[in-house]
């Protein structure tokens, strides 16, 4: 059979051809090997890649018979069916991941009787914070370096997981994916934010940066009716940024002194 394009297009498509097929079949090994999203995601992808490597094999065969309009017409329909396939595995896991990381707007008010705004706790009674969170008849959320404290309090709390290493948390210099995820939370009726982390925000951006961040998520909860609350231990940050604070979040002794203030 004679060669209808130059030697240089029939080498674009043989190498196609290989990289798409070896792609699926390293896909295709692992099927099976992971747990959920990602098996799913693996199916999706060496489904979608062996498609397009049918296609691939298609375009090689038309470099020899010319533009066959069927073959092209087939062609078409397996690269549309192999895009859709990728473009839909990689959504749907990515969404999966976001809601194992990012807290889901909670849609339910409850009852709590907070006021709004931003308020600053210095106790060092990890134990008095989390009695006062699970007192709390509203959904709640803590952006946190330590998520493992605040399990099982109860289904109305979520945790945000503040780390530079793990893949099932945020790192402290996203700050926007923070605040976005935030005020999600917010207008989804989520009634307090607890933030237990200030000096990993410092360290990682600054203090202009993180209290620029503090301020506009305390204006957010203002907006939604909602609750602030800043826990710092004293010694953490500098008696400077402490008073900047202080002009900014309402400094509280207790958090249970918050239900005190409610209207």
């Amino acid at each position: 059979m004679e060669l209808k394009v130059s030697i240089w297009i029939f080498f674009i498509d043989i190498v196609l051809f290989i990289v798409i097929g070896y792609s699926a079949l390293y896909a295709l090994r692992r099927i099976s090997r992971y747990g959920e999203p990602l098996n799913r995601f693996i199916v999706i992808v060496a489904v979608s890649m062996f498609t397009a490597a049918a296609g691939r094999a298609l375009d090689i065969v038309d470099d020899f018979t010319g533009e066959v309009p069927i073959i092209i017409s087939l062609e078409q329909i397996l690269y549309f069916l192999s895009i859709i396939g990728i473009a839909y595995g990689l959504l749907s896991y990515i969404s999966h991941v976001e809601k194992t990381i990012l807290p889901i707007p909670a849609n339910a008010a409850g009852n709590a009787r907070l006021s709004p705004g931003g308020y600053l706790y210095t106790g060092e009674d990890t134990g008095d914070l989390v009695e006062f969170i699970s007192s709390i008849d509203a959904p709640v959320l803590v952006i946190t370096r330590s998520p493992w404290i605040y399990e099982n309090i109860g289904e109305h709390v979520q945790t945000l997981w503040i780390t530079p290493a793990i893949d099932r948390g945020i790192g402290p210099t996203k700050l926007h994916v923070i605040m976005e995820s935030a005020v999600k939370f917010l207008r989804g009726g989520g009634r307090l934010i607890v933030v237990d982390c200030l000096e990993a925000f410092i360290l990682y951006n600054d203090f202009t940066a993180t209290f620029r961040f503090l301020s506009s998520l305390k204006d957010y909860a203002v907006e939604a009716k909602s609750t602030l609350l800043l826990v710092v231990i004293k010694g953490t940050i500098g008696e400077k940024e402490l008073k900047i604070l202080m002009r900014e979040f309402t400094p509280v002794k207790s958090p249970k002194n918050l239900l005190k203030t409610s209207s």
